[in-house]
C-alpha cells in the first residue's frame, strides 16, 4: 500500500506538470500570490481543495474566484483546528510569563520555578498541535470532497475512514514518512543556497509541485483500502 501511495503522489504530480508548462507557470504565480500576501490571497490552498476533489489527473489553474473562496476555506479549517493549542498556549505563557519576568528582574532563583511551565506549556501545545494535525490533514480532504466547511469536523467519519483505510499506526506511518520528505527538500534547498540565488529559484520554482505532490499524498492515504 505504502509504494502505492507514495508512486502515485508522484506520478500524478509529474503526468499533471512536467511538459505541461503553463499550467505548471500558473501553479507558481499561485505560489508567488499566496506567498507575497501573507495567506490572504490563498489560490494554492484553493488549488490544493481541487486536487482533493478531483481524479488523479491534475485539475486546471482557472475560476481564480473559486480558487480564492476554497483558499479561504481551507484557511479557515486549519486556524479553527489549531485553536486548542493556541489556547493552551496562551494560558500557559500568560501563568508563567509574569513569574519569569519577575525572578529575572529580582535575581530571585525560586522564582525560576516558572520555566518548568513554560517548558510543560510548549511541550502540550506540541502534543496538542500534533493531534489535531493528524484529523486536520483527513478534515482537509473531506472538504474537498464535500465543499463543506463542516464536513472538515466529522470527527466520526474522519476516524472511520483512517480506521478502515491506513489504520492509525499505518496513518501516523504516512504522516512520519511525510515529514521526513519534506525536511530533506528543505534541506537539499537550503544547501543549494550557498550558491548565491540557486536555493531561491529552486524554491520558487519547485515547492508549488512539492504541495501538489502533498496534497496527492493525502488524498492517496485517505482513499487507502485494508
Amino acid at each position: 500500500m505504502g509504494k502505492d501511495i507514495i508512486g502515485k503522489a508522484f506520478s500524478s504530480t509529474g503526468e499533471g506538470f512536467v511538459g505541461e508548462w503553463t499550467k505548471w507557470i500558473l501553479l507558481i504565480v499561485c505560489s508567488l500570490i499566496q506567498s507575497i500576501t501573507f495567506g490572504i490571497v490563498p489560490l494554492l490552498n484553493g488549488y490544493i481543495l481541487r486536487i482533493f476533489s478531483a481524479d488523479n489527473k491534475a485539475p486546471e489553474i482557472d475560476s481564480w474566484g473559486k480558487m480564492f473562496v476554497d483558499g479561504w476555506k481551507f484557511n479557515i479549517v486549519c486556524l479553527l483546528y489549531m485553536i486548542p493549542a493556541i489556547i493552551i498556549a496562551v494560558v500557559f505563557g500568560l501563568f508563567a510569563l509574569v513569574p519569569v519576568l519577575g525572578a529575572v528582574a529580582l535575581g530571585n532563583p525560586e522564582e525560576l520555578m516558572a520555566l518548568f511551565g513554560i517548558f510543560t506549556g510548549i511541550a502540550i501545545t506540541g502534543v496538542v498541535m500534533l493531534i489535531m494535525a493528524l484529523f486536520m490533514f483527513m478534515g482537509l480532504v473531506r472538504l474537498g470532497k464535500t465543499n463543506k466547511i463542516g464536513e472538515a469536523f466529522n470527527f466520526g467519519e474522519i476516524t472511520k475512514t483512517i480506521g478502515s483505510g491506513a489504520g492509525w499506526l499505518g496513518y501516523i506511518g504516512y504522516c512520519v514518512l511525510l515529514w521526513i520528505l519534506l525536511v530533506l527538500y528543505i534541506l537539499i534547498v537550503s544547501a543549494l543556497n550557498f550558491i548565491p540565488f540557486l536555493g531561491m529559484i529552486v524554491g520558487i520554482i519547485v515547492t508549488p509541485l512539492v504541495w501538489v505532490f502533498i496534497a496527492y499524498y493525502l488524498k492517496n492515504v485517505y482513499e487507502a483500502k485494508d
